[in-house]
């Protein structure tokens, strides 16, 4: 389903982001910021569940730095580097929102509301990077010198197109344009670059998972983890992690749903961000 999105850009050139916004324009109008994750864009991520959203809200989204319509810059791309960026974008919102994160986007919008507990009225973390306690192995593994080389190579449809379907329960959910644009978006040196320095960061900053959780800690407000039962990249048992960090948090698993449970189970997860985020406090 298309959104009607309204596109806007931050930042200088050489480090310039895509922004994006959809529903109210109002100034008191609640807003929600929305963080996709890692290869992602924002229409591929958000426009399977946006239109179920409250539409008094104001939506915000945007493409991280290095993926998506935003630039590419020869940069670390770790935790300070995406933190730079979600600062940036959070600079132009109100003084509280509701911030949204899936995947690498979950692990960032945790470590934002840590850093800023003030600003956030609520959490939501979609199958977020980070907790696993296991993945650290993964991440060494990915952040070594010859996976970093492999990932940099260009790959072939049909390695995009196993990446895609091992992201989903039900590949059908997946639209063509969808498909097209990740493997146009892959053949760009640039962004390989970026995919790749995201893995060489997280085996550094994912290695001392209990360090990690004690910051995050600090957020201890309302909270809401999703997760699909047969996510393959970051597995449902990951929420119990999770939940250490957060005890308090409201979670739910989606039988049928694999690690993009908005494109799985796009009615079931709007509905739960919707219902979640216009709750009273």
């Amino acid at each position: 389903m298309n959104v009607a999105w309204r596109e806007r850009s931050l930042g200088s050139s050489g480090e310039r982001i895509t922004g994006f916004e959809t529903g109210a324009t109002g100034p008191d109008a609640p807003v929600l910021l929305l963080v996709h994750g890692l290869g992602h864009w924002t229409q591929a991520a958000w426009d399977p569940i946006v239109p179920l959203l409250d539409p008094a809200w104001r939506i915000v989204a945007f493409d991280l730095p290095g993926f998506g319509s935003s630039e590419k810059p020869d940069a670390r791309y770790d935790a300070a580097f995406f933190a730079a960026a979600l600062d940036r974008v959070a600079a132009e919102l109100p003084a509280r929102f509701a911030l949204a994160g899936h995947s690498l986007g979950g692990a960032l919008a945790a470590r934002y509301a840590a850093a800023h507990p003030e600003r956030i009225t609520r959490l939501v973390l979609i199958a977020p990077a980070g907790f696993l306690r296991v993945a650290s192995v993964v991440y060494a593994v990915l952040g070594s010198p010859p996976a970093q080389w492999l990932l940099q190579r260009r790959p072939s449809r049909g390695f995009i197109d196993r990446i895609l379907n091992d992201s989903v329960v039900d590949p059908r959910v997946i639209p063509p344009a969808i498909r097209e644009r990740t493997f146009a978006l892959s053949q760009d040196p640039a962004l390989r670059r970026s995919f790749a320095r995201v893995y060489a960061a997280a085996m550094r900053e994912f290695a001392d998972s209990s360090r990690i959780a004690a910051q995050l800690r600090a957020w201890t407000g309302p909270t809401l983890i999703l997760w699909g039962r047969e996510d393959r990249y970051i597995p449902a048992r990951g929420l119990a992690d999770t939940k250490i960090v957060y005890p308090a948090a409201e979670s739910i698993v989606f039988d049928g749903a694999g690690h993009v449970v908005m494109a799985d189970k796009p009615a079931e997860c709007g509905a739960a961000l919707r219902a979640f985020c216009t709750e009273e406090i």
